[in-house]
Parts: C-alpha cells; sequence; structure tokens
C-alpha cells in the first residue's frame, strides 16, 4: 500500500514538473494571482514610506519631487510633498474611490480624479492606489504563436522574444468601475512567483497611455517588494519618469488621520 502511494505521489510531481507555465497559472484562481502582484507593490497593514520621482526628457532630467506615503490597508492613502521645497503642503487624501487635492494656497480639500496627472508620467492613482485584485478582473492569455517568418528589423525580433517570454505570463485587466486609474492594463508577470515584470496602461478609448517596467524586488519588512520601476510616455517616447520607493517604516495610523479636515492641519 506504501508502495502505492509513493507511485502516485511520484507521478504526480513529475506531471507537476513537465507543465507548462500557463497550464499550471490556469490552475491557479486568476484574483489569487492578482492578490500575490498587490502584495509585491505594498506591504500589508498601516506604513508610510518616501517615493522619489525623477522625470527625464530624452537623456536630460527636468525635474525631481519627492512625496511621503502614509497608507493603511487598501481602503486609505494620503501623500504628502515633502521636495521641491516650493511644493511642499501639498497633499493628497484616497479614502476608498474618493480622491482630494490640498493646496495651501486655496485652504481647502478639493475633489481630483486617479487619473490627473500628478507630476511627468505619474498619475494620482499610480501612488495612491496600487489595488489590481480589488479594482480589476483579469484574464491570463495564452502567448502568441511563434511566426515562422523572420524579421531583419531587430526591435521587432525583441518584441516577438519578449511577448513570448514562456517565463512571463500574460493578463489582461479590465476595470470593474469607472472610478479606476486606468480602464484596461495589460500586465506580465513572473510565471512562478507572479512578480510583475512589465505593465501597459490603456485609457477609455483604448489608447495606450504607458508603459512601466519594474525592478527586480527587494526586500521590505523581510518581504519582497517592488522598490524601483520605470514609466515610459506612449505619446512621447523622449519622456519618462523613474520612481524609487524607499524609507519603509510601520505606523500606527487612526482613520481620524484620513479625513478631509486632518489635511488642513
Amino acid at each position: 500500500m506504501h508502495f502505492f502511494k509513493f507511485k502516485s505521489s511520484l507521478i504526480l510531481c513529475l506531471l507537476l514538473t513537465t507543465l507548462s507555465p500557463l497550464t499550471w497559472a490556469k490552475s491557479i484562481p486568476v484574483e489569487t494571482i492578482l492578490k500575490k502582484v498587490d502584495s509585491y507593490r505594498a506591504p500589508s497593514g498601516s506604513f508610510s514610506f518616501s517615493v522619489e520621482v525623477k522625470e527625464f526628457d530624452n537623456k536630460s532630467a527636468v525635474r525631481e519631487t519627492v512625496y511621503r506615503v502614509f497608507s493603511k490597508g487598501s481602503r486609505f492613502a494620503r501623500i504628502e510633498t515633502t521636495a521641491p521645497e516650493r511644493l511642499k503642503g501639498r497633499k493628497l487624501l484616497m479614502v476608498d474611490n474618493d480622491l482630494w487635492l490640498y493646496l495651501p494656497t486655496v485652504n481647502r480639500p478639493t475633489r481630483v480624479s486617479f487619473q490627473q496627472k500628478l507630476t511627468g508620467e505619474v498619475s494620482n492613482g499610480d501612488i495612491a492606489r496600487t489595488n489590481f485584485s480589488g479594482d480589476y478582473d483579469a484574464r491570463i492569455i495564452a502567448p502568441p504563436s511563434p511566426s515562422p517568418k523572420k524579421s531583419k528589423d531587430k526591435k521587432s525580433q525583441k518584441r516577438t522574444i519578449a511577448a513570448s517570454d514562456p517565463s512571463s505570463l500574460h493578463l489582461v485587466l479590465r476595470a470593474k468601475h469607472k472610478d479606476v486609474t486606468y480602464r484596461k492594463v495589460h500586465l506580465w508577470v513572473d510565471a512562478k512567483t507572479f512578480y510583475p515584470k512589465k505593465a501597459k496602461f490603456f485609457a477609455l478609448s483604448g489608447k495606450l497611455l504607458k508603459t512601466s517596467e519594474f525592478s527586480p524586488p527587494e526586500k521590505v519588512f523581510n518581504r519582497p517588494t517592488v522598490t524601483r520601476s520605470v514609466i515610459h510616455d506612449a505619446l512621447n517616447t523622449n519622456q519618462r519618469s523613474h520612481l524609487r520607493y524607499f524609507d519603509y517604516k510601520r505606523e500606527k495610523l487612526n482613520d481620524s488621520f484620513f479625513r478631509k479636515q486632518a489635511l488642513v492641519d
């Protein structure tokens, strides 16, 4: 009896090792994959961190902005501008699907959208919201079949290789509601760990807005986390933004910290 159990287990292991990444991933609920992606993009619980955004036009850096982000679960986020000096005092507040901007010169919070630009190629939602699993329905799509024709164009060859990369899964995300930052997202993740590699973000019209590339993970609170990414403008290929996430700290944040009235304090 023990021999047959061992033999069955061995056969199961051999079958799992011979499955393609696509076949193996399709056995896992896509919601589980998205939650894993979210866990790489933001730790759980209450915490704060800084985001440095460097904007480039062609090869030259044109602007640098630093934000301090306070996050509590997927419902609350508060973003405070810490540099440059002239922008200090600007704050963004996210509560569920609502987003407000506070400017010291206006002295009262104003409702804004997640789609509005914060700086460079970075939208409000890129900093305030990281909830793919809550905001999108997703499906895994099969990689395209390799074309028998050989292209002499090296860029075309690189795109083909990237699209058919057997170590990646290609997911298509569609928004569940109108308040999300992007209507549709094409997301490529590592087939084994589900760590995000690249994403393409689309507008309501279907037009490609930008592409984001994620660097390999680094340890944050002893867990692998996205700490660097590059956003390329799809409309102006000379423009890009480099994002660096650093100085993570665990915080005790009351809900009152995420009220509109607290922005004025």
